[in-house]
């Protein structure tokens, strides 16, 4: 009986995933939404019948969008297949919501993987140029906005800006997990949502101020900048490792800071106003607020300043 379900609700998740791909391959605005929403299929699958059935509906779905769209799809599918599996086998297996979240990063992270070298070597599309031009249209915005607050950057802070900027090509790594990070935590809040009403139950996040990583990451941090101290070269490949280190554990202390930032807020009964203009502030300037906002993480662990405040 439940082997007969599976086939059925397997068929029916398929098909509702189908629609999904067509509505976003024909109705393009909607990719920025659709792109958290096409894992949902696979992340309810899986949370019902566990990852062995998961696979199979896997499978079956990969051949069904190509037959009905084309090979085109291949890259989305695998994306959406193995971050929504890694999030329902997480679920299936009741972990808590962070676990779950790591989980879903790291199926997110392999699927953009294969996505990139697919498409780099078999689309031939030409990643490194294709970033070079989005890089350079930042710095060209960030010139803008500083003319227009009355700043005039000089040569020299242009140079040492662009070459800041250039120094994310061999960031893709990190940027890759980055990006399995926020569309995890994105697909997962629609998951629960969806899941809560049609299974009736209560998964929910924690509140973000009480996110607190290990201070051992403070220690990561410190190895990858020492590594970048001694391996300085870009054509090494220990400064790939050591830059890929700084900057994710960099991206996980800046969580850290922010989090902080809603902790003290709430500490203090401030209004939640507060920390998200900061955010809001830190996604339109990240090159002001970004390094004060990650020295803030790094002493939040390293002081353990969320106990001082409790015991005080």
């Amino acid at each position: 009986m439940k082997q007969s379900n599976a086939i059925t609700q397997g068929a029916l998740y398929i098909a509702i995933y189908i629609v999904l791909l067509i509505a976003t391959i024909f109705i393009p605005f909607l990719a920025i939404v659709s792109v958290f929403l096409l894992p949902i299929p696979f992340v309810i699958y899986t949370y019902k019948f566990g990852i062995k059935h998961s696979l199979i509906m896997f499978i079956a779905t990969i051949f069904v969008s190509m037959i009905v769209l084309s090979v085109f799809t291949l890259p989305v599918t695998v994306l959406s297949g193995l971050g929504g599996m890694a999030i329902g086998w997480a679920l299936n297996e009741r972990k808590e919501t962070y676990e779950t979240w790591a989980r879903g990063t790291i199926g997110f992270s392999l699927g953009l993987g294969f996505v990139y070298v697919l498409l780099q070597f078999v689309f031939k599309v030409n990643w490194s140029e294709e970033i070079k031009l989005l890089l350079d249209d930042t710095l060209q915005n960030t010139v803008k906005i500083f003319s227009q607050m009355g700043q005039e950057l000089s040569e020299e802070a242009i140079q040492q800006l662009r070459e800041q900027l250039e120094s994310f090509l061999y960031l893709i790594p990190t940027l890759i997990v980055i990006a399995g990070i926020v569309i995890t935590f994105i697909t997962l809040f629609f998951s629960y949502k969806i899941i809560n009403r049609l299974d009736r139950q209560s998964f929910k996040f924690p509140e973000f101020r009480n996110f607190n990583l290990p201070s051992s990451i403070i220690w990561y941090y410190l190895i990858g900048i020492i590594l970048l101290w001694i391996f300085n070269d870009p054509s090494e490949t220990m400064y790939l490792a050591a830059v890929n280190i700084q900057g994710l554990t960099g991206f996980l202390l800046l969580l850290q800071g922010i989090s902080f930032l809603f902790y003290f807020t709430h500490y203090k009964n401030w209004s939640k106003a507060i920390p998200i203009s900061l955010v809001i502030l830190l996604v339109l300037f990240p090159v002001l607020l970004l390094y004060p906002i990650r020295i803030l993480g790094i002493i939040d662990l390293g002081l353990q300043l969320r106990n001082r405040l409790t015991k005080s």
